[in-house]
């Protein structure tokens, strides 16, 4: 019971806000994804030398977009998250010579900064997407990682199916994606993102997820969802990005 009721506020301050699905193409649903813990005391040198790099790479005509994000809340405060999204895996072998060339530029200047940097490949479930088609007023992200235990991805797969359509056929308000790591991140784990435009923003709907889940599945289907996520759940953990557009390569569209 302590187990259910843990889950259900970690869910309910994400599952929180209408949608589309049109901003992930199937044969475009990969991202690079490198997370970036800062040396003590060089907070302000690496914002520096990040912000010149980024004008750098949009200089050189670098032809991805790269979003960039710092932990303002949970274990790894203060870390920063770098995303290119909406690839493809030949993208992956077309931009490697830009990939070098920016490479060096980034080891020389930014790299003196860093204590460490892990890479990563990731998917979004194109299945299972409520996102906004303009997400410009996203000011920070809640972040859920959900541990899996090993052989139960497909239950937690099928299982978020149907939380998915229960919001769509009922309008209930909550913009998400989940992403599955493809390579570099120890697993099975599923994250769940939901974009905010403010705090104030992640106090979600009044009626409660358990609620929601028992009025539109019935008690019998409302108890098998949630006996089959939580049999399929090792551990959770949750954290909030801000987004630092500041310290992005973005492109006019």
């Amino acid at each position: 019971m302590k187990n259910k009721k843990l889950l259900l506020s970690l869910l309910a301050v994400l599952f929180l806000c209408p949608v589309s699905q049109n901003a992930f193409a199937q044969d475009g649903n990969l991202a690079k994804l490198y997370q970036i813990k800062v040396k003590p005391g060089q907070g302000a040198e690496f914002v520096s030398a990040l912000k010149a790099h980024a004008e750098w790479r949009k200089q050189e005509g670098d032809p991805w977009t790269w979003n960039v994000y710092q932990v303002v809340n949970g274990q790894n405060l203060g870390d920063y998250l770098i995303r290119s999204g909406n690839h493809s895996w030949a993208d992956l072998d077309s931009y490697e010579d830009f990939l070098a060339k920016g490479s060096v530029d980034f080891n020389k200047n930014v790299g003196p900064h860093i204590a460490s940097i892990t890479s990563a490949i990731t998917s979004v479930d194109t299945s299972c997407v409520n996102w906004p088609s303009n997400n410009d007023d996203a000011k920070l992200l809640s972040i859920l990682i959900f541990y899996l235990k090993p052989g139960h991805e497909w239950t937690f797969s099928q299982t978020i199916k149907k939380f998915d359509k229960a919001v769509k056929e009922n309008n209930r308000e909550g913009h998400y994606l989940f992403i599955w790591p493809e390579n570099g991140l120890p697993g099975p784990r599923v994250t769940l993102v939901m974009p905010h435009k403010n705090w104030a923003d992640m106090e979600g709907p009044k009626e409660s997820l358990g609620d929601f889940i028992y009025r539109v599945m019935g008690a019998d289907e409302a108890q098998k969802f949630w006996d089959d996520i939580n049999s399929a759940i090792r551990s959770t953990e949750s954290f909030v990005l801000k987004v630092r557009p500041d310290l992005s390569v973005l492109h006019d569209n």
